[in-house]
């Protein structure tokens, strides 16, 4: 029997049916909600009026335009399910909403308590969380990107080990510096693997010594600990060294990606890079974003790395900076500060300064390569 998706408990108080719907339709016209609020209403008043038998979804549409894929209402609750299992999930716990509703990881954050049965919490996903929340507050489980827990973890760390059990990261790669700094955290915190078409996580890894409980102890850095598959989930790799996601709780049951990784076994894996944006630099291939997880926190500048044609190597590595200041102004410091944290086949030989990014409307930002 298809589960039926007509009861929310949000905040201590079970919505049912109309009352539902009602709810919704108010929050979409609540002057004070903001923008976030209209996605979060249209998920609420779609899966409550069971207008379709699968729920639209975008991918996150960083190496293209995001397409539009249906996820049928049993992938849903599978993937809840799988959730409740992997982080001990039970009914009536309280757990939070602090991400946009337009995303698979926030319309799941709401499947998962109607399925689930969880105490919802909903907050403007912008800006500050804790200043959103109440100091008595307290959650079993949220998701978040990283740079809400970099936030919150700056403004009250304290609060942060008080008010949330465990934190699941997803929407990028988390930096080796926000990993050491919460290496100590009382928060157990966890980075997700997962897409759209895999209806959010497949894998997770431990950030810190409270998620890696049962794990080995001594870990030197948890910023090499590997992703593990979670449920029955397994994994292969193409011919291009990418991984294949094997998902029998799904109705797909095979996701190709372009994730180049280390593959360890069947359930176990590194993350290094996209193929798409690997650079091939003197026989060596160098992962961009594996270079970011190291000058993150070091460069006080957003920023990414690319490739550039050169005419020695083949490529090279090019550093592209988001700030107002001419290239050759930052440029010294940049790159005394590079030098720090990167092999000497890793250091740009160009740098560029562009005064704004494009970015996708999920945030990410959409990598310019050089022209030939």
């Amino acid at each position: 029997m298809a589960f039926v998706f007509d009861r929310l408990l949000l905040d201590g108080e079970l919505l049912v049916g109309k009352d539902l719907i009602n709810y919704a339709e108010l929050m979409a016209m609540d002057p004070n909600s903001g923008k976030w609020a209209g996605p979060i209403s249209n998920l609420l008043i779609e899966l409550a009026t069971y207008k379709s038998r699968a729920l639209q979804a975008h991918t996150s549409g960083t190496t293209g335009s995001p397409s539009l894929i249906q996820i049928p209402r049993r992938d849903l609750v599978a993937s809840a399910k799988l959730t409740a299992r992997t982080f001990d999930l039970k009914a009536s716990e309280r757990v939070l909403l602090c991400l946009p509703g337009e995303f698979i990881a926030g319309k799941m954050m709401i499947v998962r308590a109607m399925v689930l049965g969880l105490d919802l919490h909903v907050i403007d996903p912008r800006g500050s969380i804790l200043e959103k929340l109440e100091k008595k507050d307290r959650f079993k489980f949220a998701a978040m990107v990283p740079l809400q827990l970099h936030r919150g973890v700056q403004e009250d760390r304290e609060r942060i080990e008080l008010q949330f059990g465990t934190i699941l990261l997803g929407g990028g790669p988390v930096s080796n510096a926000l990993i050491e700094d919460i290496r100590d955290l009382g928060t157990a915190v966890h980075q997700s693997y997962g897409s759209t078409e895999t209806v959010t996580h497949v894998a997770i890894r431990p950030l810190n010594s409270a998620a890696n409980k049962k794990g080995p102890a001594g870990i030197s850095s948890y910023a090499d600990m590997p992703f593990r598959a979670i449920g029955n989930c397994s994994f292969e790799r193409d011919l291009r060294g990418c991984l294949v996601v094997n998902t029998p709780h799904l109705s797909v049951k095979q996701h190709v990606t372009n994730d180049i990784v280390e593959l360890i076994d069947d359930g176990t894996f590194r993350w290094l890079g996209r193929w798409d944006n690997v650079i091939l630099s003197g026989g060596k291939k160098i992962f961009p974003e594996q270079l970011e997880t190291r000058t993150a926190g070091v460069i006080p500048y957003p920023h990414y790395f690319t490739s550039t044609p050169d005419d020695q190597m083949g490529q090279a590595v090019c550093l592209v900076l988001e700030a107002n200041e001419p290239a050759d102004i930052v440029l010294p410091e940049v790159m005394d500060k590079l030098m720090h944290v990167l092999d000497p086949h890793e250091l740009p030989r160009r740098v560029r300064a562009l005064r704004s990014f494009a970015r996708t409307d999920s945030g990410k930002v959409i990598r310019i390569g050089e022209p030939v």
